[in-house]
């Protein structure tokens, strides 16, 4: 089995974390969800929505009437809406989600970090390789010639 680097494990940690942010994310908007279903739902109990429902009725010609009751409707909706939205970002599903995701960026950055370390490692060596290659090619090539050149020489002189 092939041993695992640093930055492949911080990779994975970070794609872990990524996942658990994903997840509770989802958590976080069904959560977000039902409670914008159940503001509707109070909403449409409310005295007020109940009276704009009954003068749509008696008063489908007089359109002021309409108007007046849906602007208080508008109101008591916006009030539900804000009561609502105060509890959820109090709720166990938004706490959670902004630990994951704190979790995910930290592990993501880290993961950055060192997969640009070892990538900055693995290019210095193969550069010190590269060089010691090219030089020992160079050396043996200078060898060759001269070797080469000395027996011409002999063969000429005979």
């Amino acid at each position: 089995m092939a041993r695992k680097t640093r930055s492949a494990k911080q990779v994975a940690d970070a794609r872990k974390q990524i996942g658990a942010a994903t997840k509770s994310l989802t958590k976080a908007g069904k959560k977000a969800a039902d409670t914008a279903r159940k503001t509707a739902k109070e909403v449409a109990k409310t005295r007020d929505a109940k009276r704009a429902k009954k003068q749509l009725k008696v008063a489908t010609g007089a359109a002021k009437v309409a108007v007046g009751a849906a602007t208080t409707l508008a109101k008591t909706a916006v009030d539900a809406g804000r009561k609502s939205s105060k509890g959820l970002s109090k709720s166990k599903e938004v706490k959670h989600l902004r630990k994951t995701t704190r979790k995910a960026a930290d592990a993501t950055k880290k993961a950055a970090r060192t997969t640009s370390k070892t990538a900055r490692k693995q290019a210095t060596t193969s550069i010190k390789r590269a060089r010691a290659s090219s030089a020992a090619a160079a050396k043996k090539a200078q060898k060759k010639t001269s070797q080469a050149a000395r027996s011409a020489r002999k063969s000429v002189s005979r």
